[in-house]
């Protein structure tokens, strides 16, 4: 008998978890989580996010995108018979994860409560490339992303 209401209990929650994440969260809401402070300094830009949204571990991941102008070669942009689209990627693509802070500046950060997790970022200027901030908030559920360009 038990092991048939283990058994219902599963069939009738596993919908409601399967269907919790099926997308990560992302869009303009979240875009806008990012502030980008351009500095004197050539190629420094001042980074700040929320390090807690939506019950999050409270430690963002933040990578720099850097993307070719050029597409995959043959590529062709389109709708195909069945409504899907299709979409060209970058011929290169560089992902860089970028630490804003080190390990005892977290540990202040933690203790004091700091509600956004900031510091400063330098690119690299490459030809024919553009650049980009990705934001990544791990939450119980589902993955948050958020992006703002730095260089089109």
């Amino acid at each position: 008998m038990t092991k048939y209401s283990s058994l219902l209990l599963v069939f009738l929650f596993l919908p409601k978890l399967v269907g919790a994440c099926m997308f990560p969260n992302q869009g303009n809401e979240y875009d806008a989580l990012i502030k980008l402070e351009k500095l004197e300094t050539k190629n420094r830009y001042r980074l700040s996010v929320p390090r807690i949204i939506e019950s999050s571990s409270g430690w963002p991941t933040v990578t720099l995108i850097y993307s070719s102008h050029e597409l995959d070669k043959g590529c062709k942009e389109g709708t195909l018979i069945d409504g899907t689209q299709t979409i060209c990627l970058p011929q290169e693509q560089i992902r860089e994860e970028i630490n804003l802070n080190n390990t005892w500046e977290k540990a202040i950060d933690w203790v004091s409560n700091k509600n956004s997790y900031e510091g400063e970022i330098q690119i690299m200027e490459r030809e024919n490339f553009s650049v980009e901030v990705s934001v990544m908030w791990e939450t119980e559920v589902c993955l948050t992303f958020g992006r703002k360009v730095i260089i089109k």
